[in-house]
């Protein structure tokens, strides 16, 4: 994440990866507690999204603080000061400073809460919103299920995305989610 200050953000547009600025878009999202402003990231769901599903226009966002998304945007005319070793490592060090992330009692009272929308030619639109444990809780059990399906021979040469080998619902899978179709 350090790395990446003061770089563009990335989309994906008529089934291309394109570089947007920092914080191209925002949006209110409810992901089920009530709307959020969020903004759009570069994250690796703008290219495995349209291996598991065929879509070419594709956003993901996350929700963010009113500050944080403005200091993301003020990023689009600092960018080569952030890019800058002197500033990243300042960033890097601060990082290692802090602990390296939820202890067991933040895992058990966290919660993954995630949107989606997808909207057909037609113009028709379907909204889903999935809620699971904390994110690293979900990523650990995630994996241990695809590890297990792999292991007992549910597999196929090439790249995969763990949704087109297993199914959009494996996530489903993991003990304590939900998805509602709205």
């Amino acid at each position: 994440m350090a790395e990446g200050m003061g770089r563009p953000g990335a989309i994906r547009r008529d089934g291309k990866i394109i570089p947007v600025p920092p914080a191209y878009e925002t949006k209110e999202i409810d992901f089920g507690r009530g709307p959020v402003m969020t903004v759009t990231i570069p994250w690796g769901d703008v290219s495995t999204a349209f291996y598991s599903t065929g879509i070419k226009n594709i956003q993901v966002f996350t929700a963010m603080p009113p500050k944080t998304i403005k200091s993301l945007k003020m990023s689009r005319y600092i960018g080569f000061l952030l890019r800058t070793g002197f500033v990243q490592n300042m960033v890097k060090s601060k990082i290692r400073s802090q602990k390296p992330g939820p202890d067991d009692g933040e895992r058990a009272r966290g919660a993954s809460l995630m949107w989606g929308e997808v909207r057909n030619g037609a113009g028709e639109i379907r909204t889903s919103r999935f809620k699971g444990p904390e994110g690293y809780t979900l990523t650990a059990e995630t994996s241990l299920l695809i590890v297990e399906r792999v292991l007992g021979g549910a597999l196929k040469a090439g790249f995969q995305t763990p949704a087109k080998l297993f199914g959009p619902d494996l996530v489903l899978e993991v003990p304590n989610t939900s998805r509602e179709d709205i």
